[in-house]
């Protein structure tokens, strides 16, 4: 089994990791974002499991969970019965409480607007000591140009907010960072990704678990396959960080050293930590940043946890390097397992060309700036 994190990452998952056994309370998670939280994939047919329920606001009690959830605008699929079924199938019995709504911006769930009259109200009845929020969104803020800093600001409030309504500080947020969209002439999804991987790489109780290649029904909503694969990885993560499953392979790979070629300057040496061996890298999810622009990639190469780019300029400093760039990056790339690599930015550094080896990560998000 590969070594999945660091030593101070494992004493901290010791220390806020509850093991739920069979006879324990079930683990509560709050659910919510926009369209994609909703559910709005065609519904298909798959065995209801009793030990996955939903909070259901106008019964005021939980019920069985089953798609499309009550309470959370949606006649779709979504992930999160998914991922339910898969802890449940572990052993662990699952309650959701959520609200979420299409097309809206972080900010409708700022104090006093309709996501926050939504979403609070249904933590204080039901959802109080929750372990887990979940949240989906971002496609909104996307659109309209949203920088990095005011959204990863905005998403340390709310998951302060929701955090100190559920009465837990210690609460993990599972946050699912933004999918493709192949709407025409929208640029902001490479920034709102930087933001959410910034969030959980500062955040003590957060992880981050990509949409990023995965199929979609449309321009911007997951289909039943996607769902049911992010459903899948949801579970894992859980399993893993949440609940302590040592083995379970989780996270996939993690973008965390890109060094420059000291020979050929335009070509950088990208290390992933979190993988054995990699699978599906492309030149087209690779670009870097710097004062001038941003460059394309022309040419990689893929070893087992290293990937040789190659660069159409060279590059002048400082630089970042890019995973998953663009507003419809393929984002094939995986590890062994078929955990889906997150969109991650990293400085572009001189000196020796990383090993090529397995390394461990953090959450699935690589270090902060």
């Amino acid at each position: 089994m590969r070594r999945l994190f660091s030593m101070p990452l494992a004493m901290l998952l010791f220390a806020v990791a509850p093991v739920l056994a069979g006879g324990a309370e079930p683990a509560l998670w709050i659910v919510s974002g926009q369209s994609n939280a909703c559910g709005r994939a065609k519904l298909i047919e798959f065995a209801a499991e009793p030990g996955v329920t939903m909070f259901d606001p106008d019964r005021n009690q939980f019920i069985v969970a089953q798609d499309p959830l009550p309470g959370m605008n949606t006649k779709g699929m979504g992930p999160w019965v998914v991922a339910g079924q898969h802890l449940a199938k572990q052993g662990t019995r699952v309650q959701l409480v959520g609200y979420a709504m299409g097309g809206r911006p972080i900010a409708f769930w700022h104090p006093g607007q309709p996501g926050d009259q939504g979403l609070f109200p249904r933590i204080a009845r039901a959802g109080r000591k929750a372990g887990v929020f979940l949240w989906y969104q971002g496609e909104s803020d996307a659109h309209a140009g949203m920088s990095t800093p005011e959204y990863q600001r905005q998403l340390q409030q709310l998951v302060g907010r929701v955090r100190k309504a559920a009465k837990n500080r210690e609460m993990l947020a599972v946050i699912v960072q933004l999918g493709p969209c192949t709407t025409p002439g929208v640029a902001g999804y490479t920034s709102i990704r930087e933001a959410q991987r910034r969030f959980v790489a500062s955040d003590a109780h957060a992880v981050l678990v990509p949409a990023l290649g995965r199929t979609l029904g449309d321009t911007v909503h997951m289909d039943s396959a996607a769902n049911l694969e992010l459903g899948a990885e949801i579970a894992r993560a859980l399993l893993r960080v949440q609940y302590r499953k040592e083995d379970v392979n989780w996270p996939g790979p993690v973008l965390d050293a890109a060094v420059a070629d000291g020979k050929n300057r335009k070509r950088v040496v990208a290390h992933f930590a979190e993988v054995q061996e990699l699978q599906g890298a492309g030149a087209s999810d690779f670009a870097i940043l710097d004062p001038e622009g941003d460059i394309r990639c022309t040419g990689v190469a893929a070893g087992s946890t290293l990937v040789t780019l190659d660069f159409e300029r060279e590059f002048v400093e400082p630089a970042r390097l890019v995973y998953g760039y663009g507003t419809n990056p393929k984002a094939t790339l995986m590890d062994e397992a078929g955990n889906r690599a997150a969109a991650v930015q990293v400085r572009i550094v001189k000196g020796a060309s990383p090993e090529d080896k397995p390394t461990g990560a953090s959450r699935g998000a690589g270090t902060a700036e």
